[in-house]
């Protein structure tokens, strides 16, 4: 497995204390699979051209984009890459970029993309994570191609840190990239943390 070389760092203050929190990507050969799931085979899902927001309803996602602005999702197993995902996966050319209408804590998914080891003359796959439009963590490897390599990606955070987008992106030729069965753990709503907390407090009082 391989881990980042640059892992972001944030001073996290809260409950009376400081704590250092982290963005850390990891690539290997299997990931945890999180709470909410999108693997681009679920019954009535969009194929073919897709709507940027065609996921907003459904999994919270504002936008899923291909990096020539034409997005598609499509079932690569049939043709020359059989590698490629389980059944319907996701394809952009120039990169995969998702935002999400809520911040992240986790994330999970399988990328493909035939750029190859990073070199000074091209190649490699970077994949970068910001939060409210700033990036707060990037992650430098070698991409799944052909059978070969890792195709898992995994994103955590710790202390407060979290994200709210990422973009997948190969720097090969041809500059095409292929992701599937996405998951991702989404920070709870302020009315959630209360109800939990007062329900702890319920079960406090009865003892």
């Amino acid at each position: 497995m391989k881990r980042t070389r640059f892992v972001a760092m944030a001073l996290v203050a809260g409950l009376g204390c400081q704590a250092f929190g982290s963005i850390t990507v990891t690539q290997g050969a299997s990931a945890p699979t999180y709470g909410t799931t999108l693997n681009f085979d679920e019954p009535g899902g969009p194929t073919g051209s897709t709507a940027l927001d065609a996921w907003q309803a459904s999994h919270g996602i504002t936008e899923m984009q291909a990096g020539d602005g034409a997005p598609f999702v499509g079932d690569f197993t049939t043709g020359p890459e059989p590698w490629i995902g389980t059944g319907n996966s996701f394809f952009g050319n120039f990169g995969v970029f998702i935002k999400f209408d809520s911040n992240l804590t986790e994330m999970s998914l399988e990328v493909w993309d035939p750029a190859g080891d990073p070199s000074p003359f091209g190649g490699g796959m970077v994949i970068y994570l910001f939060d409210d439009g700033v990036e707060v963590a990037n992650y430098s490897g070698t991409p799944a191609w052909g059978g070969l390599g890792d195709t898992w990606i995994d994103v955590t955070t710790s202390a407060g840190m979290v994200f709210d987008e990422i973009r997948v992106l190969g720097f090969g030729f041809p500059n095409t990239t292929y992701v599937d069965n996405l998951s991702w753990n989404v920070v709870p709503e302020p009315t959630s943390l209360l109800l939990f907390g007062l329900g702890g407090l319920a079960l406090l009082r009865r003892r």
